[in-house]
């Protein structure tokens, strides 16, 4: 380190030939010498100015999805994850795409100045330096793998599973094709309520940053990171220095994504470290505007113009793989069993290791402080060591306990996966029941939602999983045909946590399975008409009242649902589709018009192409329908219900040798569509 010199002086005498060295902070854990002070960046506000208009954007959208009805879908990278999984190009994957190739280029800017959780992060590091808490990055090798871990497992695993896994255990699960899905009417149907939303901003704001420094769940916790940080290797445009440059510190000072900026420019000439958002407060504060952004030689060409200074870590190689399983296991314990989103689980993730390495401190080492608190002063552990080793057992504890409750509901869960049976044939309502072996392999996964159920409830923790675990039990209690039971444990989750959509429609299908077909009908209808926005339910409701050949109701249910939502996708293609089906002949023009509408706005939308061949072929425009379903099919070759209604058109206009080998298809697809 650098080192000045001092005389001493004594009272009352002259100074003395004696010097002390006086010693400079480290440059990481500041960057300044004692008594001097870092120049304020000046990108700090412009950046929260462009994060607070994007805010702002993000609130104007859900202010004309509530005014319109409809809105494009979520401008979010995880909307990418029905891309890779089905084919589905979002509104997010066109987005996460765009900026996956602009950090390939630019380096990774977004992070800095795009991210809500970035402006969230800052926030919370500013409120904390307002009362003299300035956070230290926790430096760990192996948690800085489960960003990338996490991008895989989201955006990589569903595509190797598809093509290289299920072909073996599932021959039936073949790639749809590409298709799009840019509309909604259901904005938030993939993002969690408020009940997930607070405590995800308390944690993955304030308790990252806390325990693991600015942008620590940036740094640890994110998965889109695990993809900007390798990209950014390949941008040539980065922040680089010049021959100005005096090493004084201020640089890495100001960086507030833990970057030690002033060790990379001496060591590369240039920033090389994948943790560089581009923020920009470097440059902004270096006082000899050395630092630039510039092009040149991307990071992985990048060599060391002198050797490189080795990186400081806070752990040894036991020590990470340790807190890396403390990591693991804590989110696979949150994950799924309270319904725990993935970037809310990965912020517990790392937050578990880090407490637990304070934990750890406690026990082993000597003197031990976080931030202003002293821990453990020459090997006795002070009151706030205590306190906090008592807050850290309690939440690991709970995060145990938690896990535990959900290893047994995974295991009840692969139980009732296994039991393979129709809804259609469970809720008939004809009084037949399911294969013996059937029956039993649902009364082994009720012994086990039981067991899982007695095991949280001793734990205090069965509030949060009860409904969704005794959903799934009404499910194999009408499976073995028990459907008073089923429908009992539906209402008694109704009456607990309130009716909602998914439990109105199963009590509904319940009803009617055991036999109480205008039950079913009448209790889907009452609820219906008093939330007349479930439209699933009213979706039930109509495939009901038509199964009871109850058209005219049918109808006045679907006619009822357009005039409350004229917008309503789904509510204008179950009217069209009901009309160019219906007895009456008159209604067939009115239904076609509905379906030509909807076909301007999806024009590639393969099932209304069939409703509109239906209406052609009722009209008796036989080379319409077939044209028709021909540019179906060609767009959807997959689906059986294309090729069938193609066969049965030609059967209809005596073309049997024709129709023939198209049938034969239609049986084959559709083998294939029961196997997945």
């Amino acid at each position: 380190m650098p080192r000045t010199t001092k005389h001493c002086e004594t009272k009352n005498s002259a100074p003395v030939g004696l010097s002390l060295p006086i010693l400079a902070l480290d440059p990481g854990d500041g960057g300044l010498v004692k008594g001097s002070r870092a120049p304020k960046s000046t990108m700090g506000r412009r950046r929260a100015a462009v994060l607070i208009v994007i805010q702002l954007l993000m609130v104007v959208h859900v202010v004309q999805w509530l005014w319109t009805g409809t809105t494009i879908k979520p401008i979010e990278p995880s909307e990418s994850m029905e891309t890779v999984k089905d084919g589905v190009i979002t509104v997010g994957a066109i987005f996460f795409g765009l900026a996956l190739l602009s950090t390939a280029i630019l380096g990774r800017w977004f992070c800095g100045w795009g991210c809500h959780v970035v402006m969230l992060q800052d926030f919370c590091g500013y409120l904390m330096k307002r009362i003299g808490i300035r956070p230290r990055l926790f430096r760990s090798r192996l948690l800085l793998w489960l960003p990338l871990s996490l991008a895989c497992y989201m955006f990589l695993w569903p595509v190797v599973y598809r093509f290289a896994i299920a072909p073996y255990t599932r021959p039936g699960l073949e790639w749809p094709g590409f298709s799009t899905s840019l509309v909604t009417s259901d904005f938030w149907a993939t993002f969690p309520g408020v009940v997930m939303s607070i405590p995800f901003l308390l944690v993955c704001g304030f308790l990252t940053v806390y325990l693991l420094g600015a942008k620590g769940y940036c740094t640890y916790g994110c998965p889109y990171g695990g993809f900007f940080a390798p990209l950014d290797e390949l941008s040539p445009l980065r922040i680089r220095v010049t021959d100005a440059c005096t090493q004084c510190g201020h640089c890495t000072a100001v960086c507030t994504s833990n970057v030690r900026v002033h060790e990379e420019v001496r060591d590369f000439r240039m920033v090389v470290d994948q943790g560089c958002m581009k923020c920009m407060d470097c440059v902004s504060a270096c006082p000899e505007q050395a630092l630039h952004v510039g092009w040149g030689k991307p990071a992985f060409l990048a060599k060391p113009v002198f050797e490189r200074t080795p990186r400081k870590w806070d752990l040894s190689w036991n020590e990470e793989l340790a807190l890396a399983a403390v990591a693991v296991l804590a989110f696979f314990a949150v994950r799924g069993a309270i319904g725990v989103p993935l970037l809310f689980a990965s912020g517990i993730a790392i937050c578990a290791a880090a407490l637990a390495w304070q934990c750890a401190q406690l026990v082993y080492g000597r003197d031990v402080r976080l931030h202003k608190s002293i821990l453990k002063r020459e090997g006795r552990v002070t009151k706030s060591g205590f306190a906090l080793g008592f807050v850290v057992v309690v939440l690991l504890g709970a995060l145990a306990a938690v896990g535990s409750v959900n290893a047994l509901l995974a295991l009840a869960d692969f139980e009732q996966e296994r039991v393979a049976v129709s809804p259609q044939v469970v809720y008939n309502g004809s009084g037949s029941k399911a294969l013996p072996e059937t029956r039993a392999r649902a009364a082994a996964g009720l012994a086990r939602y039981q067991n899982a159920l007695s095991w949280a409830t001793t734990l205090g923790l069965d509030g949060p999983i009860r409904s969704g675990a005794e959903a799934r039990m009404a499910w194999l209690d009408a499976v073995q045909g028990d459907f008073p039971q089923a429908e009992a444990r539906l209402r008694a989750c109704a009456a607990r946590e309130g009716m909602n959509e998914a439990l109105a429609l199963t009590i509904a299908r319940v009803v009617r399975g055991g036999g109480d077909a205008g039950g079913g009908v009448a209790f889907a209808r009452t609820q219906w008409e008093a939330n007349p926005s479930w439209g699933g339910l009213r979706e039930e409701l109509i495939n009901m009242l038509l199964a009871d050949e109850e058209f005219a109701t049918a109808e006045m249910i679907a006619r009822r649902a357009v005039e409350i939502a004229p917008n309503d996708y789904v509510a204008l293609r179950r009217l069209g589709a009901m009309l160019v089906e219906s007895n009456r002949s008159d209604l067939v023009p009115e239904g076609l018009s509905i379906i030509d509408r909807l076909l301007v706005a999806d024009p590639n939308n393969a099932l209304l192409m069939l409703a509109r061949a239906v209406g052609y072929q009722r009209l008796e425009r036989f080379d319409d329908a077939e044209k028709e379903l021909l540019r179906a099919i060609e767009i959807d070759p997959r689906n059986w219900l294309l090729h069938q209604a193609l066969a049965d058109l030609l059967m209809s206009i005596d073309r049997q040798k024709e129709a023939m080998p198209i049938m034969k298809r239609a049986g084959d697809l559709r083998v294939k569509a029961l196997q997945q």
